[in-house]
């Protein structure tokens, strides 16, 4: 008598559109940009920190746009490296695999380091790796829960930071004091801190890329499709959700600017955003500005583990690594139905991050690994637009190819201005993952990376790289 098949253990749908949208928008965080980003930023670029954020917006829309023709093409938990395995094909889709799980790691640990920060300043014994180790082991600890009680958990968190993000943004397009167009002739702090001084339009575009970073999280949509309602386009729901994160950080940045009274304190002050609140808010907006930032980090940082779980979920159900490896990673909870192995592998992972790195050098790596992202999600649609031209799209990108050529010169350029530590590091992490593809993966090509885990999903495109003998297997 056969043995009867175990049932596959599969994600659960019990996410909305506007709980996809919600989960997006945090892992955008537009109050962890314009608290943490926009600060680091107006350190090196000065008030070009607006034309940067406005350049940045424009490349990720553009990209949001590719990802979301794509994403609602091929939606999955694996999110954009199944897309870029589809189109570019297996090797590269590797990379692009390397690319999310090292991300994985380093976003929500970055995001917890500016938690710590905030959180630091209210309750001043506090040590920032502690601090940021507590937020990374919590925010774990919690995504494991059912995707429906995070989805709720998200919105409430997400309500607030808008309200903080809303209510500086209000406070300062009540008391403009700069001219619009002081915001395009650019200032600086002077090395010794002394003067303000022009800024250099290099500056200003090589701080595109911290820019991007802050706009980035959008693509979460794709990896919750699995647990999405069937009924909503991805496409859709990825480009509302970049659009709403662009708009919650360039207009409170613009207002921001206008309401500086005095430029040069401004740019000095360790927490120019807390500058403008006691300003015009009084000192004791100073500890609501902090909580109502360390809240939206916080969710961030959930947000970021939620997407970046079903990464790591998806990579051990494609079977990227040995067997035993990718059992332990597609461990589906009995009651919440949600990847917690995946979770508390990457959230431990990210938690010793926090032992061992500053806020500075994991912004401007992981920069690096997003814009590479980008540049190869835009190579994506224009290879798939030419290529795959029978394939009916629930989401079709306008303006082609002007839009994702956009999307490629501007992540090009931008990682033409990072530091050539990152882009180093960054090649001996693809170049290791490219020896493990043609070591290990590419020689069991019938049972090793496919997608799904399953012969039967693969394409025709996918079956041409893996001999026939081996599928049939």
């Amino acid at each position: 008598m056969a043995k009867a098949m175990k049932p596959k253990e599969e994600l659960k749908r019990s996410l909305s559109f506007f709980g996809n949208i919600s989960i997006s928008v945090s892992d955008i965080s537009p109050t962890t940009g314009v608290f943490l980003m926009v600060p680091a930023v107006l350190a090196t670029a000065g008030t070009g920190t607006f034309i940067s954020f406005l350049g940045a917006a424009l490349i990720a829309l553009c990209v949001a746009l590719c990802m979301s023709e794509l994403g609602a093409l091929y939606p999955g938990a694996g999110g954009l490296y199944s897309i870029v395995y589809r189109v570019l094909g297996r090797p590269i889709g590797f990379l692009a695999l390397l690319n999310y799980l090292i991300q994985g790691i380093f976003l929500p640990a970055t995001i917890a380091f500016g938690a710590a920060d905030y959180l630091i300043k209210i309750f001043p014994g506090w040590t920032a790796s502690w601090t940021a180790f507590g937020v990374m082991a919590a925010c774990t600890v919690v995504t494991i829960l059912s995707m429906k009680w995070n989805a709720k958990f998200v919105e409430v968190f997400l309500f607030l930071e808008l309200l903080v993000v809303g209510v500086i943004a209000v406070v300062a397009i009540f008391h403009p004091v700069q001219e619009v167009s002081s915001l395009f002739q650019p200032v600086m702090l002077s090395e010794d801190k002394s003067s303000i001084m022009p800024v250099s339009w290099s500056i200003v575009f090589a701080a595109v890329t911290v820019a991007l970073f802050s706009y980035n999280g959008y693509d979460s949509s794709i990896n919750f499709s699995e647990e999405t309602d069937q009924k909503a386009n991805i496409g859709k729901t990825l480009f509302t959700s970049a659009l709403i994160g662009v708009l919650a950080q360039i207009i409170p940045l613009f207002c921001i600017l206008l309401a500086v009274p005095d430029i040069k304190t401004f740019l000095s002050s360790p927490s120019p955003i807390n500058y403008i609140g006691e300003m015009y808010m009084g000192k004791n907006a100073t500890l609501f500005l902090n909580a109502g930032a360390a809240i939206a980090m916080i969710n961030c940082v959930l947000a970021v583990i939620l997407q970046f779980s079903r990464v790591y979920y998806s990579a051990g159900r494609d079977k990227a690594f040995p067997e035993k490896i990718n059992k332990f990673l597609t461990t589906i909870h009995p009651t919440f139905k949600t990847p917690w192995a995946a979770t508390l592998f990457m959230g431990a992972l990210g938690a010793m991050v926090c032992f061992d790195s500053s806020l500075v050098s994991m912004v401007t790596f992981t920069s690096v690994t997003i814009v590479l992202l980008y540049a190869t999600v835009a190579l994506c649609v224009m290879v798939s637009r030419v290529r795959d031209k029978h394939l009916h799209r629930p989401f079709k990108l306008p303006l082609f190819p002007v839009i994702p050529i956009i999307a490629l010169a501007g992540s090009i350029a931008a990682l033409s201005q990072q530091s050539s530590k990152d882009l180093i590091i960054s090649a001996i992490a693809f170049g290791a993952a490219l020896l493990y593809y043609f070591l290990y993966l590419k020689p069991r090509g019938g049972t090793r990376w496919l997608l799904n885990g399953q012969k039967a999903m693969l394409t025709k495109h996918e079956k041409m790289e893996i001999p026939e003998e081996k599928i049939n297997a």
